[in-house]
């Protein structure tokens, strides 16, 4: 007999995301905030979505810069220096609202192209199935 617990957490284990697809999740939902933004003309749209990237690159700033060991330096510097810019083009474009979110959204792809094209084979993660 499989104790309650065990049988709740196998069926959830079975909906949950690895490291990368976490990320690769969080650009997604970003890379859709920046887009809608930029189509929007309401200005609490657009800072919505800036605020947005500016946390998500910030803790990628914050986690990247304390040496855990996971992660090699030449990648963490990478992270670094693109969360550097990121976040200096994202104040700017807070503070220029007719500065385009474009280039914030072409370093969003590129990161989330790079997160799927390491991960290898997909498992076909689909978060609508977890509702």
């Amino acid at each position: 007999m499989i104790h309650p617990a065990m049988r709740a957490y196998q069926n959830v284990a079975g909906y949950s995301l690895t490291d990368r697809q976490a990320d690769a999740t969080c650009f997604r939902l970003l890379i859709e905030e920046l887009e809608t933004a930029a189509a929007s003309s309401d200005p609490s749209v657009r800072l919505k979505a800036l605020t947005k990237n500016q946390r998500l690159w910030s803790m990628i700033m914050k986690a990247n810069s304390l040496d855990s060991g996971a992660t090699n330096y030449e990648d963490r510097e990478l992270f670094v220096r693109l969360a550097s810019q990121a976040q200096r083009y994202g104040i700017r474009a807070i503070l220029d609202t007719n500065l385009s979110l474009a280039p914030l959204i072409g370093i969003a792809e590129t990161v989330l192209e790079g997160l799927e094209s390491s991960a290898g084979p997909e498992q076909g993660f689909d978060t609508d199935a977890m509702l």
